[in-house]
């Protein structure tokens, strides 16, 4: 009996494996894998984990903008009512005018 005629009956992967062997086979498909001709699946994977942190940085954008706004705005109003407490209390007009007067 040949070896092809033992071949025959086997599927394509199966008579790779009896040709080259399964080291060679298991070696080949990490080479390619490496290098990028055959698609991983945890390449995949590592897409939509990239994917899903972009959307996380930009919702944390948004966040934070938010954030400064507010902060800015507590800032004005948190000076406007310095300046009014600093003029209720001056002393002199002069004193007043310098309270209110925007720096």
């Amino acid at each position: 009996m040949s070896n092809s005629s033992m071949l025959n009956g086997l599927p394509n992967w199966a008579r790779a494996i009896a040709v080259v062997g399964f080291p060679t086979l298991v070696a080949l498909y990490l080479l390619l894998s490496v290098t990028g001709a055959i698609p991983s699946a945890l390449s995949a994977e590592h897409e939509s984990i990239r994917e899903i942190l972009r959307e996380g940085q930009q919702n944390l954008t948004k966040e934070q903008q938010q954030v400064r706004e507010t902060l800015e705005r507590q800032n004005r109003e948190q000076s406007s009512i310095l300046r009014l407490i600093c003029s209720n209390t001056a002393t002199s007009e002069a004193a007043k005018v310098e309270c209110l007067r925007g720096r």
